[in-house]
């Protein structure tokens, strides 16, 4: 179990009415249903005023509300309910009402800035927990809290990969009106999930509150996890961080260089420039830059290894010495002969997480792409103009109502002479007039509502105008559907289609192919499906490229999955499956070879030896014998040395885990 207590608002004005219904009204948006130009997913409004008209669309059982569904009631005040598809626990009368009543509660106490408090359980994907086992987590967390009388909502979110629960709580007490005391919540909160870890025997995680032993004690944990602003960086705008490209390039070779015993601040900077990094000074410690791009928010040094501080190493390597000046050589054409210390990668901003593994240059062409794909829709965002509601007459139908009652009052005056049955008649027609007036504006208001709610009269949201792209063929518009379903991990995604398949490189996207036979479709989460009589028989997702039905008609799909793989970039094209399907597969490429100007790219050795690529190598499997004569008093020093030299090994530093910390 992990948990997280969510950043909230600095201006202390956050909301019970919006957290409780983000947590209970969830939108059931399949990621596997094909995009459609037509039909672009709207997105219930999250204003209080849209949410309140939900609520009170419930109130009154309107068809247009989420159903709730009692489920369990119990006698300290708590009920068990399912909203929709989500499974809700709380103390309050009910969920529609839970909002006003902690509004209420947190009214009777003046000095507590923001009584909202939020925090999420999650759990691993290998654990599926029951609603009750999470409820009683919930509960067990809100005790340890020391708010275990206070108002709370609890809802189940299993629409995700992990199995989570959002727990919504008033920080002031129903009876004493006291702000409950957070101090080190988190702190606790980690120690709390570690006993329940035990109790309920859920997979364990490395937290803050357990040892080697699976004691629940405090743990020194050397490697820090990702800073949440770089997560965030990485969650929301689907772009790696500089933390998580310090991390991959450089953590394991920087902890073997300090666990040499040899380090020096020339070969850390040596290092860290062949990642086009630079290490310097800032403040009182040391922070990681990039080389190419001072824009980029640098950061902490000990972050990337928990060695790298600077009282640490100045003490072991003495004064800080900044990173050396770099020459690069080039001839009298201008041809780059090399460097001082070379360096072989550079972070850049664009790149996205999905296409980490990728080669860098496909990487660049990606991002420059995605760049266009944002240019494109800031343009058509800035260049939409509100399409304008026809002329309803709705002036004249007010005007004539206006008139009709004059006439009406006008009759009246000639049709009674006593004031004051006049007076009362003179009401009466107002009272009418009005009601008619309300129920014209009502019905004009109605049109307007209905003409703007159409999709053609709406400005496309970013997604909604990606899916549009992403229909009409765009790689750059399928490519983003894919990151944006990579980073949600959403359970809605497109199941797989088959175990055989044709396995490409990482983030390996291209546009539709067209293939004789076949219709195509994209899905919300950028997969490619390819259908013959409505039925889908190849579907291409990026890294893999799944045939449903491989053996038909000898191997007419693997062929037809071919020509989708020779469209991609070639780093990497492997068969993987059961061995049946990798035989057909490599049996069939010759006979495809020969259709084509260029042979597939085969990238296994042993499956182009099968293929007719390449003719394996001949290897003896007998064991060499030799000749040497070795006496006994030597055998036995051998057997020494190779016994020291194991020992060595055992005891030799490994970064993250026992690196050597210089005193």
């Amino acid at each position: 179990m992990i948990v997280i207590v969510p950043e909230k608002r600095r201006d202390g004005k956050s909301s019970f009415l919006t957290l409780v219904s983000y947590l209970t009204l969830r939108e059931d948006v399949r990621l596997a249903e094909p995009v459609s130009p037509d039909a672009p997913v709207m997105c219930m409004s999250r204003s209080k005023e849209a949410i309140f008209d939900r609520l009170v669309d419930y109130i009154d059982r309107s068809q247009n509300a989420v159903t709730q569904t009692p489920v369990k009631e119990f006698a300290d005040g708590r009920s068990q309910v399912l909203s929709g598809n989500v499974a809700c626990e709380t103390n309050c009368f009910s969920l529609d009402t839970a909002s006003a009543e902690m509004n209420m509660v947190a009214a009777q106490n003046t000095r507590c800035i923001d009584p909202v408090y939020h925090f999420i359980l999650s759990w691993p994907e290998q654990d599926n927990p029951v609603d009750a086992d999470i409820f009683d987590c919930a509960r067990s967390a809100l005790h340890a809290l020391g708010m275990k009388e206070h108002q709370f909502v609890t809802a189940i979110h299993r629409d995700t990969d992990h199995v989570h629960c959002h727990v919504a709580v008033n920080r002031i007490n129903p009876v004493s009106y006291r702000a409950a005391n957070l101090y080190n919540d988190i702190d606790t909160l980690h120690k709390v999930c570690r006993l329940l870890e035990i109790k309920y025997d859920y997979t364990p995680e490395n937290g803050a509150w357990v040892n080697e032993n699976g004691d629940v004690v405090r743990n020194k944990n050397d490697v820090k996890s990702i800073p949440r602003k770089a997560r965030q960086l990485e969650y929301h705008s689907d772009k790696e961080s500089l933390y998580s490209y310090a991390v991959n390039e450089c953590r394991e070779r920087i902890g073997e260089i300090l666990g040499s015993g040899e380090a020096s601040w020339e070969t850390l900077h040596a290092e860290l420039i062949r990642a086009g990094l630079d290490m310097r000074v800032k403040g009182e410690g040391l922070a990681i830059y990039s080389r190419h791009d001072e824009n980029v928010t640098p950061i902490k040094a000990s972050n990337l290894h928990p060695d790298l501080t600077r009282q640490c190493l100045e003490k072991w390597l003495g004064d800080f010495e900044p990173s050396p000046e770099v020459v690069n050589n080039f001839d009298e054409d201008g041809v780059y002969l090399g460097s001082n210390y070379p360096q072989e990668f550079v972070y850049d901003a664009r790149a996205h997480v999905r296409d980490q593994g990728a080669r860098s240059e496909r990487r660049l062409a990606r991002a420059v792409a995605r760049e266009d794909l944002d240019a494109r829709y800031k343009a058509y965002k800035n260049a939409w103009v509100r399409p304008k509601m026809p002329d309803t007459d709705s002036g004249v139908q007010f005007r004539a109502l206006s008139n009709r009652y004059a006439w009406k009052k006008e009759q009246v005056r000639y049709v009674f002479d006593d004031p004051l049955i006049r007076k009362l008649i003179y009401r009466t027609l107002e009272l009418e007039r009005q009601k008619e007036f309300e129920m014209l504006r009502d019905k004009v208001k109605a049109e307007k509502t209905q003409f703007y709610s159409r999709p053609e009269n709406r400005r496309l949201s970013y997604w909604q105008w990606v899916e549009r792209q992403a229909a009409a063929q765009d790689q750059a518009a399928i490519s983003r559907l894919r990151g944006r379903a990579y980073k949600l991990k959403q359970k809605q995604r497109t199941p797989g289609l088959s175990e055989n398949a044709i396995v490409c490189a990482v983030a390996d996207d291209i546009a539709t192919v067209n293939i004789d036979g076949f219709e195509s479709r994209v899905n919300r989460d950028g997969v490619i499906q390819y259908l013959q009589d409505g039925h889908v028989v190849i579907q291409d997702s990026g890294e893999r490229i799944e045939i449903a039905d491989p053996y038909r008609e000898d191997g007419i799909h693997i062929s037809d999955a071919m020509l989708i793989a020779e469209e991609k970039s070639g780093e990497k094209l492997v068969f993987s499956g059961d061995g049946r399907f990798v035989n057909s597969a490599c049996d069939v490429v010759q006979w495809f070879n020969e259709g084509g100007s260029n042979p597939l790219p085969l990238t296994d050795p042993q499956q182009r030896v099968k293929a007719g690529y390449e003719r394996p190598e001949p290897s003896s499997e007998q064991p060499v014998f030799t000749h040497r004569i070795m006496d006994e008093e030597t055998y036995l020093a051998s057997l020494k040395r190779e016994d020291a030299a194991a020992t060595d090994d055992r005891n030799k530093p490994e970064p993250g885990k026992n690196t050597y910390r210089p005193g």
